[in-house]
């Protein structure tokens, strides 16, 4: 009679080396950590890697004590074929079945430290802080952990159990020596085996024979990339396939796959490797790609990180841009980063901006690298209004217009032909909007064949037109403060601190090249009782009317400067001292024809003084310069007023400033 099943533990029926390559292919595939665990409580085998268990909650004796009173619970509710289970206090799902041989339990099964959903950040988080835990490491564990729904782990368990179970019974059997036939066809039972979990994973799995021949790859494959084993005879032409771009795979691809050759040779973890991988639609997915070696066969994990990569570069899009921003870089070259961006996510669409013109009724191209030339300068300085195309009307509404067929749209027909001759079948626009709402100008993706935005599609305009927001609206913050840090607040002109700055560099100028050098002051006669009579704000007016009178007078080669109250600085460069002097008598007189209208009375006419000094002493400074025109002013004053002075050096004491 067969020995009783009571004389054996799990040990003697299974080949506990080849069982346990079996479960580190099942972590290896799918990510999830396993074991099987004797009924004495001894560990037969454990495939677990790395992972925020082994790093942190293991580590820490509170965190460890949460893990031994969720095993001792899972094991308390442990019956006959079920599966145990549940949520422990440091956040990860654990499960646990029994191995039943003939109605005893020879093991339990393991699976363990998953998630049925994304994980919860703040729980995490606030757990780092609790025990102390590098934040940043450990949510990074976290994020690493499988996202597996409890009906496909349940599935999983129970092909484990089966597989253990069919195994064990094996094992029984042919230490009875009633099943031969089975021993010989082990190695086949055992593929089927395999394929049965792997057609479970939720990650796609190939293997191959080796380095040459394509054996088999799960559903999981062709629903990721859309390749069926009849496309992929071979290895060669899976990555021809996937990484079409024949100097990549002579390069970076090539070079991975020496080493992991070298791996198995040494007998060491085949190195992943992440990269772009091409569909058979012409999608292309961000994947991390795990080999391993099981026996003569590779077997191969493809993880697909697209979403998380996207953003992650989006996040360093967006860093790298308000670095930028706080740069001052130029807006073109802030805008062409963010087109570049949207068009590395998707490889089909080309995108622009168009900024919106000064008088609020037109479109200006801000960056549009991958459109034709010929079709940006037709657009730009489009008028904005409903139905001038996508970017018109999104930016006439202050809202979002999706064209999904240019051919077929109302919005488009004026500009099908030039839509035509670039290439261009569809066009979303997104406006961009100030941080009060007011429209700056539009972001666009055109498409060449006719196509409908999915919601990535969605959230990739938001985020660049959100950014572009950012980027223009500070733009214009900077530009403003700018304008006052070097201009006159009332009359618009260099203020003091940018007249003497550009004064220092003239002079530099002059004296490293040569050259001459004039500077005119001037001052308004009796501004006082201006003020005193009427107002303040008539005083301003005449500041205000004196500006721009000088501007229209001046060269475009000379700086007329505010120096404080009604006192102005005119630099003249390559200037001698007589076209000085006409110069400023060409402003006086206009200056002096000058009438300012006032309620219910005459006009006011005012006069202006002027003093003129030419740079003639080498060594002297723009202080001394300053100082001798001032001289000459206060000596215009003296004499009476609305007349232009020269400095005469050595003139004696200058007169006392007159009121």
């Amino acid at each position: 009679m067969p020995p009783d099943i009571s004389y054996y533990r799990f040990s003697d029926l299974v080949d506990l080396p080849s069982f346990t390559r079996v479960l580190e292919s099942f972590f290896q595939a799918t990510g999830i950590p396993n074991g099987i665990v004797d009924v004495d409580g001894s560990l037969l085998s454990m495939a677990a890697g790395t992972n925020a268990c082994t790093q942190f909650h293991r580590t820490h004796p509170q965190a460890a004590v949460r893990c031994r009173a969720s095993n001792l619970a899972i094991m308390h509710d442990l019956r006959d074929g079920s599966v145990a289970g549940g949520l422990c206090h440091n956040g990860l799902m654990d499960y646990a079945t029994p191995v039943v041989i003939e109605g005893r339990q020879m093991a339990t099964l393991f699976l363990g430290q998953v998630l049925h959903t994304p994980p919860d950040t703040a729980f995490f988080r606030a757990q780092a802080t609790q025990f102390g835990w590098d934040e940043a490491a450990y949510l990074a564990a976290i994020a690493a952990i499988p996202v597996v729904d409890k009906a496909r782990l349940e599935a999983l368990m129970a092909v484990m159990v089966e597989m253990a179970h069919m195994l064990a019974t094996s094992g029984l059997a042919r230490l009875r020596q009633t099943v031969l036939e089975r021993d010989l066809g082990e190695q086949a039972e055992r593929r089927i085996q395999l394929e049965d979990i792997l057609e479970s994973s939720p990650v796609a799995i190939s293997w191959s024979d080796g380095e040459s021949r394509i054996e088999y790859i799960n559903h999981q494959f062709t629903q990721l990339f859309g390749y069926t084993l009849d496309d992929l005879p071979n290895l060669e032409t899976w990555h021809q396939q996937a990484h079409p771009d024949e100097h990549y795979r002579a390069t970076a691809l090539h070079a991975w796959i020496q080493a992991v050759a070298l791996a198995r040779q040494t007998g060491t973890q085949p190195p992943e490797l992440e990269a772009d991988i091409t569909c058979k639609n012409g999608d292309v997915r961000r994947i991390v790609v795990r080999p391993v070696w099981v026996g003569p066969r590779r077997l191969v994990s493809f993880t697909d990180i697209t979403e998380r990569w996207m953003s992650e570069q989006r996040e360093r899009a967006h860093d790298a841009m308000l670095e930028m921003v706080a740069r001052a870089s130029p807006l073109n070259d802030i805008l062409n980063g963010i087109v570049r961006q949207i068009e590395a996510e998707d490889k089909t669409a080309r995108c622009s901006v168009l900024l919106l013109s000064a008088d609020g009724q037109h479109l200006l191209t801000g960056a549009a690298p991958s459109l034709p030339a010929f079709y940006n300068e037709a657009i730009h300085g489009i008028q904005i209004g409903l139905g001038v195309g996508s970017c018109g009307t999104a930016a006439f509404l202050g809202q979002r217009v999706i064209v999904e067929d240019i051919t077929t749209h109302d919005y488009w027909q004026p500009y099908l032909p030039l839509a035509q001759q670039a290439g261009l079948r569809a066009c979303w626009s997104e406006p961009i909007l100030s941080s009060h709402g007011k429209v700056l100008g539009t972001f666009a993706i055109y498409h060449g064949e006719p196509t409908s935005p999915q919601q990535v599609d969605l959230e990739r305009i938001a985020f660049a037109s959100n950014l572009a927001a950012v980027a223009i609206e500070n733009r214009q913050a900077h530009d403003e403060l700018e304008r006052r840090a070097y201009s006159d607040y009332l009359t618009g002109l260099a203020n003091r601190r940018y007249f003497l700055e550009q004064a220092e560099k003239e002079l530099e100028r002059t004296r490293r090249y040569g050259g001459d050098l004039s500077i005119l002051m001037l001052d308004v006669d009796h501004f006082k009782r201006v003020n005193d009579t009427y107002g303040h704000k008539v005083g301003d007016i005449v500041l205000q009317k004196l500006a721009q009178v000088c501007l229209a007078s001046l060269r475009d080669i000379d700086l007329i400067g505010r120096m404080g109250g009604e006192e102005f600085a005119v630099l003249l460069p390559q200037t001698t001292c007589e076209p000085a002097q006409q110069a400023a008598e060409r402003l006086r007189a206009s200056l002096a024809a000058i009438r300012i209208p006032l309620q219910g009375g005459l006009p006011l006419h005012l006069t202006v003084s002027f003093g003129v000094t030419t740079l003639a002493d080498k060594d002297a400074n723009i202080d001394t310069l300053l100082s001798q025109a001032d001289q000459a002013l206060y000596r215009a004053k003296a004499e009476g007023r609305n007349r232009v002075c020269l400095y005469v050096p050595c003139d004696g004491e200058p007169p006392t400033t007159p009121t």
